[in-house]
């Protein structure tokens, strides 16, 4: 297993950054109803663990040690409600995973996109040196994908998952490193997966916009995560953004859930308490219309001496 952990190291060291830094803007809209095509739209209004809200959520493994609801928690930005889910991702404890129907299966031969706004809360976090494990959300099969992902041989199969390496080795990091798994091939996920990483530091205690879109046309993946700003605004986070090609995987994926994955190493390879307040499938839902805006620059300040000259006066 340390082995593998070193090789996984090395490998990600293929990063790239990205240009310069955009400031968005989350522009709030009135109306209340959600796209036609969003397969998903969470907005963890109340509890997903026990029923109640607008999807229909199941749990893998020991949930209760991984999530928690917190109904009072305040609204993080502008047109997030009251509420968020908490996920505890410590690699010492047990497997746990908890996912929604997406009402259709998507494959490679599909277009579609899917994200969340998450915040990676400072306290109580630790990553490791010496560690190397994720931060992770995404698409998998309910069926075929087990989550045994950080295993070599891993039974991770069709899986399409966002995930971020916190830890700072000798091999670098932290590492925003989506990963997509297509089908089963000689029983271990890793001889049929594509990824590609980007070396950048997610801020903390600050909600991230991450999103993700798929091309099939370009047998592409891409993913970019902004950061809010203040008010409205998001600005992009520098290098945090990465393309997948995914033109070599087959068998193709098939994926029909969407859900939040929080993996076991046996060590203390990380422990990070991340909040969400969405999970989405589809095009990015209601309130949230995503626009690009320069932000006005502040007045001009007048030079010293003529502030002096003006009180003189």
């Amino acid at each position: 297993m340390q082995t593998f952990r070193k090789t996984r190291r090395a490998v990600l060291d293929r990063s790239f950054k990205a240009a310069a830094a955009v400031v968005t803007a989350i522009a709030l809209a009135t109306g209340a109803a959600e796209p036609a095509d969003a397969d998903v739209v969470e907005r963890f209004a109340s509890d997903p663990l026990v029923g109640g809200g607008p999807n229909p959520f199941f749990a893998e493994g020991d949930a209760s040690a991984r999530f928690a609801y917190l109904p009072g928690e305040p609204s993080h930005f502008p047109g997030d409600r009251e509420g968020s889910l908490r996920v505890l991702y410590d690699t010492t404890l047990p497997g746990a995973r908890i996912s929604t129907p997406l009402g259709r299966v998507l494959t490679l031969d599909d277009d579609f996109s899917f994200g969340a706004i998450l915040t990676i809360r400072s306290e109580g976090f630790h990553a490791d040196p010496n560690g190397f494990s994720q931060i992770a959300f995404g698409l998998w099969n309910a069926a075929t994908t087990g989550m045994n992902r950080t295993s070599f041989p891993s039974d991770s199969f069709d899986l399409v998952e966002f995930d971020y390496f916190p830890n700072v080795t000798a091999y670098g990091g932290p590492f925003l490193a989506p990963t997509v798994f297509g089908g089963n091939v000689g029983g271990n996920a890793f001889f049929n997966f594509a990824f590609q990483s980007s070396e950048v530091a997610l801020p903390h205690d600050t909600p991230l916009l991450v999103q993700a879109r798929y091309g099939a046309a370009a047998r592409r993946l891409d993913l970019t995560v902004i950061r809010h700003l203040f008010g409205v605004f998001f600005e992009s986070v520098p290098g945090a953004t990465v393309a997948v090609d995914l033109s070599r995987l087959d068998p193709t994926f098939q994926v029909d859930v969407a859900g939040i994955a929080a993996y076991f190493e046996g060590y203390a390879s990380l422990r990070a308490e991340v909040d969400y307040d969405l999970l989405y499938v589809g095009d990015l839902p209601r309130p949230f219309g995503i626009g690009r805006r320069i932000l006005p620059a502040p007045p001009p300040t007048e030079p010293q001496s003529q502030r002096t000259t003006d009180a003189r006066m």
